[in-house]
């Protein structure tokens, strides 16, 4: 089966191999070389110098992380997907009252909607952002919104799992106190693995916030970052190996620049493509995910028909989800994906489109 998904996705030969290694203690000096050579990779990656926590964990454990340790009262969440959505459902699990600025399905958050909601209710903490809404196939205007969040002097928290590692993120510049990814996304490793960064106002907020819990608390995490142990708990070795793996590929290849192109240049032919059957991508136009394609489905069948149907065939998409479950699917160009493939499963998405029309 080829893999077009939206998460886990295939993964890098050199990641495969990497993780093929025979395990050694998260407390060993292998393990440690690798843990803070990682780190180091990530920083430049993101442009931050705030610490890098890897989390034995997905990107949902930071949406809590960030919420139990940084938010006392409320937030403001940006939704347009089903992830903006868990960003307010984990708020609210955790007591917190959460002001929601939701524009109309297909569209982005713009900068003019959260400085309504932040003019409305300056009572708030922080904005928490879904950079890239995979459900959606969607990315909002991210630098812009933190400029805003900024200039109310609010925290901001940034979901970037379908984002990270495949578009310019600027953390430090943007002023980004958390933003977080999963392993099984734009890097190309297998899932269970949080990546996160954290500013030092998130750190000075947290030591004065009761009730952080004990797994997701930052401050446990920034004391062995800050001693040179890495973790507090047991680290996702071969999944840490396997992301040092995809970053040092990244690298030798001509560096992010080259990683974002490629995936501009896998997303863009998708589009195009889908786009000549009569089915264009639900997104609002100019807020097109650079990661995932939300298609809309052909009148003629459903979004699940469609998946099933490129099952049969050997291709691997992704349902919709949510709300869009029925009218749309999508396709993934994250991870490893050689061309000819791409090639491949266009020609059986036309082959399929003409077995389902009437």
């Amino acid at each position: 089966m080829k893999l077009f998904t939206v998460g886990p996705v295939a993964c890098y030969p050199v990641v495969l191999k990497a993780m093929g290694e025979q395990m050694y203690s998260h407390r060993s000096a292998e393990y440690k070389k690798l843990h803070y050579d990682t780190v180091g990779r990530l920083q430049l990656y993101l442009e931050t110098q705030n610490p890098v926590y890897l989390f034995s964990a997905t990107g949902t454990g930071f949406m809590e992380a960030a919420v139990r340790n940084c938010v006392r009262d409320s937030l403001v969440v940006c939704v347009n997907g089903d992830f903006g959505k868990r960003f307010a459902d984990v708020s609210k699990a955790n007591g917190r009252n959460t002001v929601l600025v939701e524009p109309p399905m297909g569209e982005p958050v713009t900068p003019a909607q959260l400085e309504d909601a932040l003019r409305s209710h300056p009572e708030t903490e922080a904005v928490a952002i879904t950079h890239n809404e995979t459900s959606a196939g969607l990315i909002n205007p991210l630098k812009d919104l933190c400029a805003v969040a900024k200039k109310y002097g609010k925290l901001v928290f940034v979901d970037a799992v379908s984002s990270m590692g495949g578009t310019e993120i600027k953390v430090d510049e943007w002023g980004i106190d958390i933003c977080f990814s999963s392993s099984q996304k734009c890097f190309g490793v297998p899932p269970g693995l949080g990546i996160g960064s954290v500013s030092k106002k998130c750190l000075e907020i947290a030591e004065k916030i009761p009730n952080r819990g004990y797994y997701f608390d930052l401050l446990l995490w920034q004391k062995d970052h800050e001693r040179g142990q890495g973790t507090p708990v047991t680290s996702v070795i071969p999944q840490i190996a396997g992301l040092n793996a995809a970053l040092k590929m990244v690298e030798e290849k001509g560096g992010k620049q080259w990683y974002f192109n490629l995936y501009k240049k896998r997303n863009t032919k998708i589009r195009r493509a889908v786009k000549r059957l009569g089915t264009p991508v639900y997104p609002k136009r100019g807020s097109e995910s650079p990661t995932v394609s939300c298609v809309k489905a052909p009148k003629s069948a459903s979004g699940p028909k469609v998946y099933e149907a490129m099952r049969a065939k050997g291709f691997e998409l992704a349902q919709g989800y949510g709300a869009l479950k029925d009218t749309t699917y999508r396709i993934g160009n994250m991870g490893y994906i050689p061309d000819l493939s791409i090639n491949q499963m266009l020609d059986a998405l036309k082959e399929v489109y003409k077995e389902l029309s009437p």
